[in-house]
């Protein structure tokens, strides 16, 4: 009997032995680690022409380096892009249209309302949430204290009294993951625009150097702004356009910016129309009608001659900006590229 169960145990610690070792073809536990040499290389990603390559971006780019890099401990594999992270060069720009004038920041409503109370508390002042599902906070400072008699020294709204109610507010921007904040005397509904220079520029430098205060997020302000204002819509069809949820005056400002920033030559305008005329050549067309745009035989002039109309029509969700080539000779995916290069440029 002892015999017997000597020769159990035996047996039973050859057969975990035999299934654990990685040398056996019978293992249970395989070792994987040569794998990825019998790995194929699958097949390339195929970008539909009409969409625009420039919009194509890695997701976990994959750093530069030289046959030499060895890894070390400091290096971090780099995290991916943050949807509309390339906005703005800068994270805050003032920004103006005809009648207005803000803040443009590079972060979401959530992470401003909190920051921009913190702003004002840090100025001495009465903040009072008004509505801050809307955005809006009512902000009172008084020359009896210290830090916010200074403040109104500091600024020159000393001028508009001893005791100064501003209504600031926090909007979403025309892209997702952006905001706008404005400031405007109460009741007044407007500010001198020296005046509102000053504020909206220290509340940028505020915001720069405190740029722990915009890792905090709001729930009560999460919902401020809503849907983003700018989207393509009917993506890839010949009726496709961008719906800008703003107001026609607001939306002509920043189309003709957009134009700008994308160097697209505007060669003339419209506004009782709606219609900016430009001259627009892909770099996917610039082979061959493009060198025809040039005359007096100079490299560097172009013609006076415009290729599309940029449309914009107001309608009850917001303005459709169209894109309509005049030339036959236009390629018939231009007209894509060129909202494609609105829909990158437009703040």
């Amino acid at each position: 009997m002892i015999f017997r169960r000597c020769n159990q145990k035996i047996c039973c610690i050859g057969l975990v032995g035999a299934l654990l070792s990685g040398c056996s073809d019978f293992a249970i536990i395989q070792d994987r680690s040569d794998d990825y040499m019998d790995a194929r290389q699958g097949t390339l990603l195929v970008i539909p022409e009409w969409y625009s390559d420039r919009r194509v971006k890695d997701r976990m780019p994959v750093p530069q380096a030289s046959k030499s890099f060895v890894k070390t401990d400091e290096f971090e594999v780099p995290r991916p892009p943050e949807p509309a992270l390339d906005i703005l060069q800068e994270q805050f720009v003032l920004k103006s249209s005809k009648d207005d004038r803000w803040l443009l920041a590079n972060e979401q409503p959530g992470k401003m309302w909190p920051a921009l109370r913190a702003y004002w508390e840090e100025q001495g002042a009465i903040v009072r949430e008004v509505d801050a599902g809307a955005g809006i906070m009512e902000v009172e400072l008084r020359d009896s204290s210290f830090k916010s008699k200074r403040y109104l020294e500091n600024t020159g709204l000393i001028a508009l009294g001893e005791s100064v109610i501003l209504r600031a507010s926090v909007e979403q921007g025309i892209k997702r993951r952006s905001s706008e904040i404005r400031v405007k005397q109460k009741n007044a509904g407007w500010m001198d625009e020296k005046l509102l220079n000053t504020v909206l520029s220290s509340i940028s430098r505020y915001m720069t150097a405190n740029a722990d205060s915009l890792e905090s997020y709001s729930l009560v302000a999460q919902n401020i702004g809503g849907r983003s204002k700018l989207s393509l819509e009917n993506e890839g069809q010949n009726d496709a356009f961008l719906r800008v949820d703003l107001s026609f005056d607001r939306v002509w400002h920043a189309v003709g910016e957009a134009l700008a920033k994308g160097n697209v030559a505007i060669i003339d305008w419209n506004r009782d129309e709606g219609r900016y005329y430009v001259n627009y050549v892909s770099e996917e067309s610039q082979e061959g009608w493009f060198q025809g745009l040039f005359e007096f035989g100079g490299r560097n002039q172009l013609s006076e001659q415009f290729n599309f109309i940029i449309q914009l029509n107001p309608e009850a969700d917001g303005v459709h900006v169209f894109s309509q080539p005049t030339s036959a000779s236009v390629d018939s995916q231009d007209r894509l590229r060129l909202l494609n290069k609105l829909l990158d440029n437009m703040s």
